[in-house]
């Protein structure tokens, strides 16, 4: 047996192994996303290096590809061919919804039955009763929500981090897992004649316990973003603030807020409300700028009291008046007259 050590922490070991003449590598993976006509293999590492690194050992090699996923001992048999990696800088490995149809679906646990209730309104539902006692209705200022139980880090009102479960992707396929998990393991009972009432059950019984493994990851993957998000958002904040209104102070709508959640204003620069996306792709013709935010969440704010959308990819930043001509999936189009020019 020969091994290739490829990943630093959570996925160590890549083993490739000969049998009968054959040999196969075993790949850890945590759950599956789905964009398009993609279906990414989540969770082999959090190194954008060791994504490439692991990509290229699969390429390179003619072994048959065995993923294993790690919460639900789920395996799948691929093969080299099936995988591929993105072009952009975040180099995510994905496989085909063909190959996903193909070669996974048909062995997947029956969960389509219930999944479909893993969902905002319903996440947000089963966090209202779990957290009865912390749960603030909505009022002039703020949404309702959970306050006071595992509060994101310096946030003065101790907004909490389950509060941004309904809306994180990630953590909806996560919980998807442990379903599927619970399933195989008989532990998840559910009333056939009512199955969304089952779901939203076993929902409040996952949240309810706050410091279990399960609500630990979750809590993670959620904090990561939450983090990651607002250090973004300061650093676009200050280059558009730069550019567009020198001297001027930055407001914030802060966690919880109407102004952010609502009427999705992230900051307002001299009297002037944003909201600020990272783009993928930019670009124009004659009369329009089209523009591609590829993995981020896609709104319409044309009706919103946002007057202006920055679009920021490293140095690059680009100002829109809000008077979106349409969007269509994750492409905004906008009148070349609408660009704002910085001072």
């Amino acid at each position: 047996m020969k091994k290739f050590i490829i990943t630093e922490k959570q996925y160590k070991v890549l083993v490739e192994q000969e049998s009968d003449g054959e040999c196969v590598i075993d790949l850890d993976y945590t759950k599956f996303g789905f964009m398009y006509d993609l279906v990414f293999v989540n969770g082999i590492s959090d190194n954008i290096g060791e994504r490439v690194r692991i990509f290229n050992e699969i390429k390179e090699s003619d072994c048959k590809i065995l993923l294993h996923n790690i919460i639900t001992s789920e395996t799948f048999e691929l093969t080299k061919d099936d995988f591929q990696i993105t072009k952009t800088d975040s180099k995510h490995i994905y496989i085909s919804k063909d190959a996903f149809n193909k070669k996974i679906f048909p062995y997947f646990p029956d969960i389509v039955k219930f999944e479909s209730f893993i969902k905002s309104a319903n996440i947000k539902e089963a966090l209202q009763i779990a957290f009865k006692d912390y749960w603030v209705p909505s009022g002039d200022t703020y949404v309702a929500g959970v306050v006071g139980v595992k509060p994101i880090k310096n946030d003065p009102r101790g907004w909490s981090i389950v509060n941004f479960f309904n809306s994180k992707d990630s953590v909806h396929e996560m919980m998807k897992m442990f379903l599927v998990r619970d399933i195989k393991n008989n532990t998840f009972i559910y009333d056939e004649n009512d199955i969304e009432s089952s779901v939203n059950n076993w929902m409040v019984d996952l949240f309810s316990n706050v410091n279990s493994s399960d609500m630990k990851i979750l809590l993670d993957i959620q904090e990561k973003s939450i983090v990651d998000n607002f250090k973004q958002e300061k650093l676009d904040a200050e280059k558009i603030r730069d550019r567009f209104h020198p001297g001027s102070e930055i407001e914030y709508s802060g966690y919880g807020t109407i102004r952010d959640i609502i009427d999705g204003i992230d900051v307002t620069i001299g009297g002037v409300t944003y909201q600020i996306k990272p783009y993928s792709t930019i670009s124009e013709d004659d009369k329009f700028y089209s523009v591609n935010i590829g993995f981020s969440n896609a709104v319409n704010y044309k009706y919103k009291p946002v007057n202006r959308i920055a679009f920021i990819k490293g140095k690059l930043v680009y100002v829109f008046n809000n008077k979106i001509k349409s969007l269509f999936k994750k492409t905004y189009k906008f009148d070349k007259k609408d660009l704002i020019r910085p001072q």
